[in-house]
């Protein structure tokens, strides 16, 4: 079994937030994103940012591998899901929902074609060596001119061992060289998660734009 469905097996899932992201609330409206179109959500857990999204508007597909976590998201908010089969895949949907369950990094091109995209906690759930498949996939599951919203996390990786893993700024502004716009809309100082035994953590913020 994947590290991740272990913990949603076991109910070890401490980064699910019971309520909607600050950062992504308080962005979102201002990046000239694409309205009422398809948003992708990669590792999409149960997030509750999900909803959010359908409130504004936006059908919604997920990604994500641990099907405990896509039964407890329709379970949760009272909608029975068609399931179809898809070979590699199994596809869940209802209404403006649907999460596709399997490995983010193993969709053929050209499955999805987002208009916009958003990451809380994906890119940095997957080891570092990932990442290049990673952004790969975000280039050919989105059309031109797509634009996704990053939200990351740095901190010394040498006190804490992912996953999730540190992912330094000027990283992605290197990860995302081509193909893609890179603009970094924030960056906090996360005091209050220094309990961890961090030395020092912060969260940053970007908008990528698929040329």
């Amino acid at each position: 079994m994947d590290y991740w469905e272990r913990r949603w097996a076991t109910n070890q899932t401490g980064w699910h937030r019971q309520n909607f992201n600050d950062l992504l609330t308080k962005h979102w409206p201002n990046i000239n994103a694409p309205v009422n179109g398809k948003v992708l959500i990669p590792l999409c857990g149960k997030s509750l940012d999900m909803l959010w999204f359908a409130d504004i508007g936006y059908d919604v597909t997920g990604i994500e591998l641990a099907p405990t976590a896509i039964k407890e998201f329709f379970a949760d908010n009272d909608m029975i899901p068609e399931c179809i089969n898809r070979g590699n895949y199994n596809e869940f949907s209802s209404g403006s929902f649907t999460i596709l369950n399997g490995n983010v990094l193993d969709f053929k091109p050209g499955l999805i074609m987002a208009d916009a995209w958003y990451d809380r906690a994906a890119m940095i759930a997957l080891p570092p060596q990932q990442r290049e498949k990673y952004i790969k996939q975000i280039a050919q599951q989105t059309k031109s001119g797509a634009v996704g919203l990053l939200i990351t996390y740095t901190y010394p990786q040498n006190e804490m061992p992912g996953p999730p893993f540190s992912l330094e700024d000027k990283d992605v502004r290197i990860l995302f060289s081509h193909g893609f716009e890179v603009e970094q809309l924030e960056r906090i100082e996360l005091e209050d998660e220094k309990g961890r035994g961090l030395s020092s953590i912060s969260s940053s913020v970007f908008k990528i734009t698929k040329k």
